[in-house]
């Protein structure tokens, strides 16, 4: 253990942390109100924020639901930070009970996580970078370019002219863990503190004074959640790589050379609420900059629906959590929401400027056979400037499917729960087991066939599914009618 460790580990040992402030809170309800997954009334929110602050967690409709998306941070009229309330659940649950089998999938020092097992899927031309990235977070450097963890399950997003300017500064890691923003979502607090301060140490080492950032998850923990929450500062600007982007179209150094003229709907990530909205409106910006036309979804900007990923984080706390199959089925319609949302809208394409929503709203369009596409903002800027972008996005959806299959069918023989250990982030990712390995190769391959690649099977998955996610959606309406006597709709 280094000397940073330890006194990491000391702090930890000693910190309670109390993000929600009670003495501001005037039980108001507000904040679950407004919520875009619960939309509660008035009043059976204030009796579910009453619930929630007693610490009748049993019964608490919130945290089976809640996405962590941080929206009611931002409704709360007297700043009394409720996110910080739930979060501060899920972390005592977690230090007590541990978590379920299948949260391996997100620690990258796991055999089992998705970076290492989708690795096994990759060819060499994506290897490579890769590679080339985790060998330039060795060296000394002044401007990095940081990918991001769920960028690395799509790195070939990065083989772009465009990013001539950039890509010797392009560096990341998958074992930084998006300088902790998973394990802060899921409430392991003391992790994201440990990672934090083994993040700054490192960016201090390496001498960065400018850091662009791919993901806005790791550009809002270091602009937002890590020196608010923890206390963590960071001696470097930070900018996102969309905001760099759109001042390139602005001074014309891309140009437009043939104007898209789409019709487009924007997705807007959970973090992007840290920003002050400066991802949502960069995002609009550089679509109507290339000739596309904005149409909005029900949900959109401060009140966005999650993507859907973050649904599994519901599921690994309370009676349920041990169940894979509850946790694929909560993500599975929490993405399919959002996608519905998208498709209301009538639009051509879904702009998505985070690679973790991309990868997982490719998967549900590919589970659902949906006909709209999926882009990133770079993408479509490469469209417009005359270059063919390396769209697999659909491709890799499949990819992921194959090692969720190879994880629920080992999940059987594996404990129910664990206590997560420490990430180094320094080191490299576990190799997959040569049995994972094998099996993930031949799911691969059965996805990728014809047998599932053809019209017929196609649609006869999209009906399974949609038809799952009706009952489903079903079941989650009965369950919050008994918790609650509530006769409002389930979204």
């Amino acid at each position: 253990m280094t000397r940073i460790d330890e006194e990491v580990s000391c702090m930890n040992s000693m910190n309670e942390f109390h993000f929600f402030r009670e003495d501001l809170c005037d039980r108001c309800g507000l904040c679950l109100e407004r919520c875009p997954v619960l939309e509660l009334p008035a009043d059976e929110a204030k009796r579910e924020l009453k619930k929630l602050i007693q610490g009748d967690t049993d019964a608490s409709l919130v945290l089976q639901r809640c996405v962590t998306c941080n929206a009611c941070d931002f409704v709360c009229p007297r700043h009394a930070n409720p996110y910080g309330l739930i979060l501060e659940h899920h972390n005592r649950t977690g230090r007590a009970q541990g978590l379920p089998s299948i949260a391996k999938f997100i620690f990258p020092n796991e055999p089992e996580n998705m970076w290492t097992t989708t690795r096994v899927l990759m060819g060499d031309d994506e290897l490579s970078l890769l590679r080339s990235w985790e060998e330039n977070l060795q060296h000394p450097r002044k401007e990095v370019l940081l990918t991001g963890f769920y960028n690395n399950l799509m790195p070939y997003i990065a083989q772009t002219s465009l990013l001539d300017e950039l890509k010797p500064a392009i560096a990341g890691s998958d074992c930084m863990f998006g300088i902790g923003e998973d394990a802060y979502r899921i409430g392991l607090l003391e992790e994201t503190e440990r990672l934090g301060r083994l993040a700054k140490q490192k960016f201090s080492e390496m001498g960065i004074e400018k850091m662009y950032c791919f993901m806005v998850v790791e550009a809002s923990m270091f602009t937002d959640v890590l020196p608010k929450k923890f206390g963590i500062d960071f001696d470097f600007d930070v900018e996102l790589l969309d905001s760099w982007i759109l001042d390139r179209l602005k001074n014309g150094k891309i140009q437009v050379k043939d104007r898209l003229n789409m019709k487009v709907t924007v997705h807007d990530n959970c973090c992007g609420r840290y920003m002050d909205g400066i991802l949502q409106d960069t995002s609009r910006e550089i679509v109507q900059r290339i000739g596309c036309t904005v149409v909005e979804m029900q949900h959109t900007r401060e009140n966005a629906l999650c993507c859907g990923w973050a649904g599994t984080v519901p599921t690994l706390f309370g009676p349920a959590s041990s169940n894979p199959f509850h946790t694929l089925l909560n993500l599975l319609q929490s993405l399919y929401l959002r996608l519905q949302e998208a498709e209301a809208t009538g639009a051509d394409a879904l702009v998505v400027p985070c690679p973790g929503c991309c990868t997982f709203l490719s998967l549900i369009k590919v589970l659902t056979n949906s006909r709209v596409d999926i882009f990133l903002p770079l993408e479509l800027v490469q469209l417009a400037a005359g270059e063919k972008p390396v769209h697999r996005h659909e491709e890799r959806a499949w990819d992921i499917l194959a090692v969720t299959t190879n994880l629920v069918l080992t999940w059987p023989f594996s404990p129910r729960r664990f206590f997560p250990r420490p990430v180094d982030i320094g080191g490299p990712l576990p190799e997959a087991g040569r049995g994972d390995a094998m099996r993930i190769r031949l799911f691969g391959r059965l996805y990728h066939s014809a047998l599932v690649q053809n019209r017929v099977s196609r649609g006869l998955l999209a009906f399974t599914v949609k038809a799952l996610m009706t009952r489903y959606r079903g079941y989650l309406e009965t369950q919050r009618r008994t918790m609650t006597g509530a006769r409002v709709p389930c979204r």
